[in-house]
C-alpha cells in the first residue's frame, strides 16, 4: 500500500530508473513521459498512443516505484481527438 515503505534517500536516482525502464520495456517503449516524486506520490506526465498503453504506463512505474500512489496525469491521442497511428509510436516494433 503506498506510504508503507521508506521514501528513498535518492529520489532523483529512482526517478531516473523507473524513466529508464518505461523506455526500455517492450511493451511500452515510452520515451516521452516525465516522473515526479512528492512525498509518497509519483506523478506521470506527458503523451502516449492509447488508453491501453497509460494503464500499462502505470502499472510498470507501480512495479518499479512500490510504496508510492501512481497518480497518472498522461494524455493520450485517443483524448486529444486523434486516432491512434496519427503519432509517433515510439517503441513501435521492439
Amino acid at each position: 500500500m503506498a506510504g508503507d515503505t521508506p521514501v528513498p534517500e535518492d529520489p532523483g536516482a529512482l526517478t531516473e530508473e523507473t524513466r529508464r525502464a518505461l523506455a526500455d520495456d517492450p511493451r511500452l517503449g515510452q520515451l516521452d513521459v516525465a516522473i515526479t516524486l512528492r512525498g509518497h506520490r509519483a506523478l506521470l506526465t506527458g503523451h502516449v498512443v492509447t488508453r491501453d498503453r497509460q494503464q500499462l504506463l502505470a502499472a510498470v512505474a507501480a512495479e518499479h516505484l512500490p510504496g508510492y500512489e501512481i497518480d497518472n496525469a498522461t494524455t493520450t491521442l485517443e483524448d486529444m481527438g486523434e486516432p491512434p497511428g496519427t503519432g509517433e509510436e515510439l517503441g513501435a516494433g521492439r
